[in-house]
């Protein structure tokens, strides 16, 4: 049988997608945008969604949030404050915030990659979050000649 995929545009699903958080369910959705890439690809890339609080998001995590425009976005915590936080993303530059804690929607717990689950907790996807973060500087340079150094490889 055939596999069918349905495009719905986010702000149809994501009030039933946070139906399912609020029961304390995770549920999967195939990432749309270039704004996370390289960690992140669209139309290729899944991640797993999983409800959380403000109290346990930190530095590297990432994370939707819901703009007071009405737009969902998932982006990386670039930092927290008390009341606060910033978020990224990770072919960006330009860091958004502050941002209140009940723009929180969910915290990724996972990506999946061609079938493979990737836990973000795990040590390595950590690491390399931790670094990405620091070459915040350097990102365009870095995305503007990966392709170009892919090619000669």
């Amino acid at each position: 049988m055939a596999k069918v995929v349905k495009q719905v545009k986010s702000e149809l699903i994501f009030p039933i997608i946070k139906e399912i958080l609020d029961t304390g369910k995770s549920t999967r959705i195939t990432v749309t945008g270039l704004s996370m890439y390289p960690f992140l690809r669209e139309h290729i890339d899944s991640v797993e969604l999983s409800n959380t609080s403000f109290i346990n998001i930190h530095r590297g995590d990432i994370v939707m949030i819901l703009r007071d425009s009405n737009e969902y976005v998932m982006h990386r915590v670039y930092r927290k404050e008390i009341d606060c936080f910033y978020i990224v993303g990770d072919a960006q530059q330009w860091i958004e915030g502050p941002l209140r804690p009940d723009q929180l929607v969910a915290i990724i717990i996972a990506v999946w990659r061609e079938n493979k689950r990737i836990e973000c907790i795990n040590i390595w996807w950590r690491l390399l979050s931790s670094v990405w973060l620091l070459l915040l500087p350097l990102r365009c340079f870095i995305i503007r000649t990966y392709p170009k150094i892919r090619k000669l490889i």
